[in-house]
């Protein structure tokens, strides 16, 4: 089953962060990401709902 694809526009969207948000989780390598070009990235959902079980809790808050 193939998975889907997003921007790092449509993942800000969705988490509702800035685009600068999401390129430094990117860039901290704590949500990952391929390169397709010069600051182009794309990011497999799986590897989102991986990021946000390992960073939120029950309540639906980030854990600090």
């Amino acid at each position: 089953m193939p998975q889907g694809i997003l921007t790092i526009g449509e993942v800000a969207k969705l988490m509702h962060v800035s685009l600068k948000t999401v390129y430094r989780w990117v860039n901290d390598g704590q949500l990952p990401a391929a390169r397709i070009g010069y600051k182009t990235y794309r990011v497999f959902e799986n590897d989102l709902i991986k990021f946000l079980r390992r960073n939120m809790t029950s309540s639906g808050r980030k854990k600090r």
